[in-house]
């Protein structure tokens, strides 16, 4: 009867709060909810009946994150510490949604999993039901994977970005496309920087690791991107480009969110053109949309075409940011760039013909257009694939690559032997060129086991993170509120490069984190930080086991790791 009593209490104080908050959408806050917002740096602000944490600056969330952080290490990670923090501000966090989904108190959704936003408690605590924060005047949602969104913040906003999730759940790329444009949406790569990487900065004890911000073109998430400007066609008045790409992506993988954008050396986009076809129309790019590293953004995402003045001697960039799986655990971004130089359109396209764990395959040429005065001159092309190998030979080669074990980016040239633009021995480059096996993985999530075991509800996560700073992390996660012993044990192998990464190293994963018991009710949690590379291979991938002394038993598996190709 008292169980029962206090499930009733629970479940009224719920719907009490729940009422409290729709109808508080001009928020006043208690005194004590001031003083703590105060004491963390936030502010506590609602939008539609749903309270987001607000603060003023990245380094007020970092400084709220560490003293919680500090708060929950030395209370023995008691969970409590956190729900003290949520009640004195009256908020509901995505932490406290999911313990009242497990308990019953709220109806359980089988499409939520607070693991796909974050691994990190703390953060769990910060982030609202909805997995969002306010930082400055811009609202986030996060992932756990690499890259976390934002919009300008307003309730409307919210809104947006809600239809911006929901989009990315479905795969809705035109969607997705459409509110990131239209609401100035942004995005951050969190694998490329620790300060917005919470889940590093707990496992560096709330400390943020200083001058880590490395932007890298690619992210070991298993997806790269290469950008080709072919020159097709040369009329005197105008030099006309085809712009296209090339993917190596996860057999399963959904289709790529792709942004386009232009910049030229001088800043200068008058006379440059666009056009979804060759045969036009053509028209001039909107310069609405300007990001601040990559220059203005083309209003298509699929191939198009590019058209420049034949006397303008201007130097354009054409910029890909491409990015699968967003907000669903595993978001893998990818971004490559390539130069039109005007005053020598000539350029080195890369056509992928097959890439497996053993060896790719890629067919470079040069593209001359069958027009007088856009020619090079007869002569042989030196051509240089970057893995050593250099070959004398035609307009197009193709190039068979053995895999090095981890991912890698090679720079292929060719050197014009007749003549072309004006002289002989005119150098071509092609930059980014993925070399590396592609069944391996520096960043993978689990699928989130999720189940009902004995009236209570269980949940099992795991991942594999390599985070800025180089190093690699091992997260796994056993949730399920029932007394007794929870353990964690993995088995298999995972892949370490060699000095010069000419192959993979296996290694017994159980040599480098053994099993962890914890006992009680509360979350099970082994992470453990490697200064050695590891992977995770598709074709061989490791499992956790996650066992319970009551006789639960139940092995995770990556059951949604391919290879890519």
């Amino acid at each position: 009867m008292r169980k029962n009593l206090k499930s009733i209490g629970l479940i009224l104080v719920f719907i009490c709060s729940l009422i409290y908050v729709s109808c508080h959408k001009d928020e006043v806050f208690s005194d004590e909810e001031q003083l703590a917002a105060r004491d963390t740096g936030s502010k506590n602000v609602s939008c539609n009946g749903k309270r987001i944490l607000r603060f003023n600056t990245l380094t007020d969330l970092q400084q709220a994150h560490r003293q919680l952080y500090q708060q929950y290490e030395s209370n023995n990670q008691d969970e409590q510490v956190l729900a003290n923090y949520e009640t004195t501000l009256n908020f509901y966090s995505l932490r406290k949604k999911a313990e009242d989904m497990a308990d019953g108190i709220i109806p359980d959704d089988p499409n939520f999993d607070e693991t796909k936003f974050t691994f990190d408690p703390i953060l769990e605590t910060l982030l609202n039901q909805d997995g969002m924060i306010i930082i400055g005047d811009r609202l986030y949602i996060w992932d756990t994977g690499c890259l976390i969104q934002s919009i300008p913040f307003s309730c409307a906003n919210y809104d947006n970005l809600l239809a911006f999730f929901n989009a990315a759940r479905t795969n809705s790329t035109d969607a997705m496309h459409s509110i990131f444009v239209d609401y100035n949406m942004q995005n951050i790569n969190t694998c490329d920087d620790t300060n917005y990487d919470f889940e590093t900065i707990s496992e560096n004890g709330g400390k943020v690791e200083p001058n880590r911000v490395k932007t890298k073109s690619k992210n070991g998430c298993g997806y790269e991107v290469v950008i080709n400007s072919d020159f097709v066609a040369c009329s005197g008045q105008w030099n006309t480009f085809k712009i296209s790409t090339q993917f190596i992506k996860p057999i399963d993988a959904n289709d790529p969110l792709n942004f386009f954008y232009v910049s030229s050396a001088y800043g200068d986009l008058n006379g440059l053109e666009i056009s979804s076809s060759l045969a036009g129309p053509y028209n001039s790019i909107p310069l609405t949309f300007q990001d601040q590293n990559y220059g203005y953004l083309v209003p298509l995402q699929e191939d198009f075409y590019v058209r420049i003045p034949a006397g303008d001697t201007n130097i354009f960039t054409i910029s890909i940011l491409s990015s699968i799986e967003l907000l669903q655990g595993n978001s893998c971004p990818s971004f490559d760039a390539v130069n039109i130089d005007n005053s020598c359109p000539f350029t080195i396209k890369a056509h992928k013909n097959y890439a497996n764990s053993s060896e790719a395959s890629w067919t470079f040429s040069i593209s001359v257009p069958a027009t007088p005065g856009c020619e090079i001159g007869e002569g042989k092309i030196l051509w240089n694939f970057g893995d050593g190998t250099i070959v004398t030979g035609g307009l197009t080669e193709t190039h068979v690559y053995s895999m090095p074990c981890s991912m890698q980016h090679l720079t292929v040239t060719a050197t014009i032997g007749g003549l072309a633009c004006g002289v002989t021995g005119k150098l071509l480059t092609k930059d980014n060129i993925p070399y590396g096996n592609p069944c391996m993985r520096e960043n993978y999530k689990f699928p989130t086991y999720k189940s009902n075991v004995n009236g209570k509800k269980l949940k099992l996560s795991a991942k594999m993170k390599r985070n800025a700073s180089g190093k690699t992390a091992l997260k796994h996660v056993f949730k399920w509120s029932v007394l007794g012993n929870k353990t964690i044990k993995s088995v298999g192998a995972i892949y370490n490069p060699t000095a010069n990464n000419g192959s993979c190293m296996e290694v017994n994963i159980a040599s480098v984190i053994g099993p962890k018991t914890t006992n009680g009710k509360k979350r099970n949690k082994q992470k453990e930080r490697f200064s050695s590379y590891y992977h995770i291979n598709a074709m061989n991938p490791y499992k956790v086991i996650f066992t319970h002394s009551n006789g639960f038993n139940h092995t995770l598996t990556a059951d949604d790791l391919y290879c890519s190709q």
